[in-house]
C-alpha cells in the first residue's frame, strides 16, 4: 500500500481528496498544474496518477450527471476508499461510502472545491502573494450564544491571502441557490453573533470578510436584497458569484470597522 505514495504526486492527489471529499480530474489537475509545464501535461499526468491510485484501490471515481456543471456532462469525480483514507491518514477510521453521497451535496462540495481553486489561480498570478486554505472542519468556529449555549459557526472555507504589504481574510460559504433566502439570513445573524464575542479578532486581530458565493446573478442580486432589508451590517456580507472572486482576492474587500485589513498605501480602520 505504500508503494502507492512513494511518488510526491500520490501523497499530493490523495491529500487533496481529504481535504476537498470530491473533485474531478480537472480540478485536481488545475490546484496541481504548478508541478507541470502545461495545462495539457496537467491534464494528462494528473489523469495517469488518479488512474494508477484506482487500481491500487485507493480511489474510485464517480460517473454522475450533475446539473450546471460543465455544461451538464458527467465529469470523473474521484473519492478516496477506506484503504486511500487510511493511507494518507495513517490512521484506522470509519468505512468510506462515496457512493452514497446525494447529487445535490455532491455539488455542493464540487462548487466549494471550484471556489478553492479559482482562489488558487488568482493568487498564483500576484507576485509576492501566497494563499493559505482552512477547509471542513478547520475552518469552524465554536462560541457561546446569548444564552450561554455552545452554538458553531460553520464556513465552508477559510481564506487567508498574505503578501509583504497586507493579509486579507475571508470566511467563505457557498450557496447553491437551494435553500430558502431566510436561512442564509440567519446564516449571516450567526456570523454577527460570533464577532461580538471578540474571539477572532483576539486571536487574529481581524474579523474576516464573509463572502456568500452564489451560481447566478439572479441569485446574487437576491441575497444582496435580502441582507440589505434585514439590517445586516451590510459592511460584514459580500455577495458574489465565482466571476466576480478574483476581483475580491486582487483587490481586497472594501476597508471596514469590521474587516480591518490593510492594503498598500492605506491605513487600517479600528477594530
Amino acid at each position: 500500500m505504500t508503494m502507492a505514495l512513494n511518488y510526491p504526486a500520490h501523497r499530493t492527489l490523495l491529500q487533496l481528496l481529504l481535504e476537498l471529499r470530491f473533485a474531478t480530474t480537472d480540478q485536481l489537475a488545475r490546484l496541481t498544474a504548478g508541478e507541470y509545464g502545461s495545462r495539457r501535461s496537467a491534464v494528462r499526468q494528473t489523469t495517469r496518477h488518479l488512474t494508477t491510485l484506482e487500481n491500487r484501490g485507493l480511489l474510485l471515481h464517480l460517473e454522475r450527471r450533475v446539473g450546471g456543471w460543465q455544461g451538464g456532462s458527467a465529469p470523473t469525480i474521484w473519492a478516496l476508499t477506506t484503504s486511500g483514507h487510511r493511507a494518507i491518514t495513517e490512521q484506522g477510521g470509519g468505512r468510506q461510502r462515496p457512493q452514497l453521497i446525494s447529487t445535490t451535496f455532491l455539488e455542493h462540495l464540487l462548487a466549494i472545491a471550484e471556489s478553492r481553486i479559482v482562489a488558487v489561480e488568482t493568487v498564483r498570478t500576484i507576485p509576492g502573494a501566497g494563499l493559505t486554505v482552512h477547509t471542513e472542519p478547520a475552518c469552524w468556529r465554536g462560541y457561546l450564544g446569548p444564552h450561554g449555549q455552545t452554538l458553531t459557526l460553520r464556513p465552508d472555507l477559510h481564506l487567508i491571502v498574505g503578501a509583504s504589504t497586507y493579509t486579507d481574510s475571508y470566511f467563505v460559504e457557498v450557496d447553491r441557490a437551494t435553500e430558502n433566502p431566510a436561512r442564509v439570513i440567519a446564516t449571516c445573524w450567526q456570523y454577527v453573533q460570533y464577532r461580538r464575542t471578540g474571539a477572532e479578532q483576539k486571536a487574529h486581530g481581524v474579523f474576516p470578510a464573509v463572502l456568500w458565493i452564489v451560481p447566478t446573478e439572479k441569485r446574487r442580486e437576491q441575497l444582496r436584497q435580502h441582507i440589505s432589508t434585514a439590517e445586516l451590517p451590510a459592511s460584514m456580507f459580500h455577495v458574489l458569484t465565482l466571476t466576480d472572486l478574483p476581483d475580491i482576492i486582487r483587490d481586497g474587500p472594501p476597508l471596514t470597522p469590521q474587516n480591518n485589513y490593510t492594503r498598500k498605501g492605506e491605513q487600517p480602520h479600528g477594530k
